[in-house]
């Protein structure tokens, strides 16, 4: 996407997606009014930044509203500088102003965009980046309501800043009123469990207050329960029955099975299982329906004065910055490569990592030792990132540690993705090499097929069907460890205690592997 660079291109173009088949193909329109207008005035400030010039259309903007507020109080007319000026070409009208504001707002919009996409990852097969950016849009056009409680005598205080946090939350409000919560409402307690991916339930039992070591326990419980809970009912009718007694114990049996793989020897009872599960569905409904904020009661919005590491945390999902962490990542010791791909990638624990790690780094022997790792390649990554940061923005000014882990969440996502592009690259490798994608096409196919009318025959019935999909996903989870074991240099069958995490990559990748084929 080119950039804005001037004066008037940002306050006279607008962004739209073109080719939805070409990534990335955002294109700048010009509004020739605006254009016109802003031109003119910039002639006559020719000094002025834009920050100066988004204030004046804001003030524009507030004492129409407050013209308008005392018309209906009083029930008579009422001249303002605003108006007695209206029909002057150097001041433009309040419509205008409004139009130029939006203007300038769309890269906001894209941020609050692209960070919604990034958020609702489960939500993807419904809402597109255009479809995230048209709501943010709908709510910076007209302006006037978005930043009604922005303080215009307070010179610290940023525009665009102020608005990236408005729309992140409109938008986030809108998907938990219009999807979240009536998907929440349509499952029964174990329907919602079912329905629940890894992230989904970390984050919702982080907003419990469960610390990490807990939530390795529970996700742990969750995943057992996936495996063994298998009620033979539709997915479109989520209401799935209580666990009987025997899935029960199956699934306590299970859990202390894969516990006892890293040396946990305490067993954990039917009831404790059952505890726990009653945790998740307790987080999972408090996760899908979280509170929203109305946008008439922003009053309360946070983080009106961004520093330059409030931009670089706007920032994080650029390429520039993707490509910085990419070149520090590729520059760290092997030792720190490997713990984030386990970690983040992966999604390993720290004693997992421990467990798994043991045999090639002698100093890796303890979960405390892989912590103290991690905290080291963590603090060193950040202030390399800053300092990375600092070189193209010199006006980014590093005070002092507290400003760096302002930016650490931002990071994590970036490594998050690379780390997992990392895995699924090998995933990719492996289908290359074996003749799977055909038996993958065949299985999209017959969900095509199921969806239409049927004039001829299905190529497979759904026992050999899901017999298929087995047979796939044992290939690449043998494949994938084997391949893994030999890039980070490990003994082989090292991977085999976390053989249900790399069950869950597998899943996840044919999943977008049956997605992207579906979509054509």
């Amino acid at each position: 996407m080119k950039k804005r660079e001037d004066i008037v291109e940002k306050f006279s173009t607008f962004l739209s997606f073109g080719n939805a088949n070409i990534a990335r193909n955002l294109i700048w329109h010009t509004d020739p009014e605006l254009e016109r207008y802003i031109k003119r005035l910039v002639k006559s400030e020719p000094e002025a930044n834009k920050e100066f010039w988004a204030r004046y259309f804001l003030k524009i903007l507030t004492e129409a509203s407050h013209l308008q507020r005392r018309e209906a109080e009083n029930k008579k007319d009422t001249e303002t500088p605003i108006q007695a000026n209206a029909g002057k070409s150097s001041v433009p009208s309040s419509s205008i102003a409004g139009r130029h504001l939006s203007a300038y707002l769309q890269e906001a919009c894209l941020w609050a965009s692209q960070k919604s996409y990034q958020r609702f990852k489960f939500l993807r097969h419904k809402y597109p980046l255009e479809e995230y950016f048209q709501i943010a849009n709908s709510a910076a056009n007209p302006p006037a309501k978005l930043l009604k409680n922005f303080y215009l005598d307070h010179p610290q205080t940023n525009i665009e800043g102020y608005a990236r946090t408005a729309l992140l939350r409109f938008v986030s409000n809108t998907i938990y009123r219009q999807d979240i919560e009536a998907k929440r409402d349509k499952f029964s307690d174990y329907g919602l469990l079912k329905d629940l991916t890894n992230k989904e339930l970390r984050e919702a039992l982080t907003y419990q207050g469960i610390n990490n070591n807990q939530i390795y326990s529970y996700c742990l419980v969750w995943q057992c329960l996936n495996e063994i809970y298998e009620p033979n009912q539709s997915l479109v009718n989520s209401n799935f029955k209580y666990p009987s007694e025997t899935h029960f114990t199956q699934i306590t049996f299970r859990y202390n099975q894969r516990k006892n793989k890293i040396n946990s020897s305490t067993e954990t009872s039917v009831d404790k299982i059952q505890d726990m599960l009653s945790t998740c569905i307790k987080a999972a409904r408090d996760y899908r329906t979280k509170r929203f904020l109305p946008l008439e009661e922003y009053d309360t919005i946070s983080d009106l004065m961004p520093t330059p590491w409030d931009t670089l945390l706007q920032q994080e999902a650029s390429e520039q910055v993707q490509f910085i962490i990419w070149q520090l990542f590729s520059n760290m010791p092997e030792a720190g490569q490997i713990i984030f791909k386990l970690l983040l990638g992966l999604n390993l624990t720290q004693i997992e990592i421990a467990a798994v790690l043991k045999s090639k780094y002698p100093e890796l022997q303890k979960q405390y030792q892989v912590a103290r790792h991690l905290a080291r390649y963590n603090k060193n990554l950040l202030k390399d990132l800053a300092n990375e940061w600092q070189k193209i923005n010199p006006e980014v000014c590093l005070n002092d540690d507290k400003d760096i882990e302002r930016i650490k969440d931002a990071m994590t996502e970036c490594l998050q993705s690379l780390c997992q592009n990392l895995l699924y690259s090998t995933l990719d490798k492996i289908e290359q090499q074996c003749n799977h994608s055909k038996k993958l096409l065949t299985l999209t196919n017959e969900i095509n097929m199921r969806k239409k009318p049927r004039i001829e025959p299905l190529i497979v019935d759904l026992s050999e069907a899901s017999n298929m999909l087995r047979e796939i996903k044992e290939h690449f989870i043998n494949c994938f460890q084997e391949e893994l074991e030999i890039n980070i240099n490990l003994p082989k069958q090292s991977l085999k205690l976390v053989e249900d995490k790399i069950e869950i990559l597998v899943d996840e990748w044919i999943k977008g592997k049956l997605y992207v084929a579906n979509k054509g």
